[in-house]
């Protein structure tokens, strides 16, 4: 299961605050931090400064490089910002594009850009109407979604199906939705791979980390392939390398003794 780091994303105040005042010294802080905490992918998304994303997603891209040389998901709503990020990537086949939905603008603005450079896609199970409610919904978009990739030639190995997780504060069947989406596009899509941004669970509710936390271990046991969540938060990656020896990932226990004995365990 590969661990996509969340954190330098403008939906937060701060990072939002230093990408407005070009502080490249804390964007960098949170890329070097979150590859040393054990992410490896870093998402990067700098949305919500309309017309001027696509040339502050080149800037972050160049600067989160320059410490790190870790593949970068280009997170975005617009194509042309996942295209100015890619292109920004010193190598742009082991970038991931964040991502396509259903919706025609964006199959037509990125899917053509995932060809083009050759790197991974994360597909979102929304459609023109939304996100559906339930689990088949869901994977009937996903199939959808599978056709128009196929269509432009893009390898399926290079696709992630993002089952999407809507917060129990408006759902309250939010969380067991999202667990049968990631098990039933599983079993309706072999090969496909499967990948979901853990934080979304808790949004809207106080001490947001503890519902991280305890969401993490179901979504390992479901069999989730990649999981955009907050390395830096310490206490959920004890949770995470604890679940990897308790679900066969980590042999032996090895990792988990190796980050122990390094003094990573809380």
């Amino acid at each position: 299961m590969l661990i996509i780091g969340e954190k330098i994303n403008t939906v937060n105040a701060r990072v939002r605050r230093a990408v407005e005042e070009r502080d490249a010294s804390y964007i960098q802080h949170l890329a070097r931090s979150q590859a040393e905490a054990g992410a490896e992918v870093i998402d990067v998304n700098v949305g919500g400064l309309p017309g001027a994303e696509p040339e502050l997603m080149q800037w972050a891209v160049g600067l989160v490089q320059e410490v790190t040389d870790l593949p970068l998901a280009i997170d975005s709503t617009d194509p042309e910002t996942i295209r100015a990020g890619l292109a920004a990537c010193a190598h742009p086949e082991n970038a991931w594009a964040n991502s396509v939905t259903l919706e025609e603008e964006r199959l037509k603005g990125i899917l053509p850009l995932v060809r083009e450079y050759g790197c991974t896609v994360v597909a979102l199970c929304i459609d023109r109407w939304g996100v559906p409610s339930d689990a088949a919904g869901r994977v009937e978009v996903a199939r959808r979604l599978i056709d128009e990739i196929q269509r432009w030639g893009i390898p399926l190995e290079r696709v992630y199906i993002d089952c999407l997780i809507q917060p129990v504060s408006v759902q309250p069947a939010a969380a067991w939705v999202s667990l049968e989406t990631v098990r039933a596009v599983r079993a309706a899509l072999p090969g496909i791979k499967t990948a979901i941004c853990l934080s979304g669970i808790s949004f809207g509710l106080p001490a947001r980390r503890v519902l991280n936390r305890a969401f993490l271990p179901p979504l390992m046991e479901a069999g989730v392939d990649a999981i955009f969540l907050d390395p830096l938060d310490h206490a959920l990656m004890t949770v995470l390398r604890a679940s990897r020896v308790l679900f066969g990932e980590d042999l032996l226990g090895l990792e988990y003794i190796a980050t122990y004995r390094a003094g990573q365990l809380e």
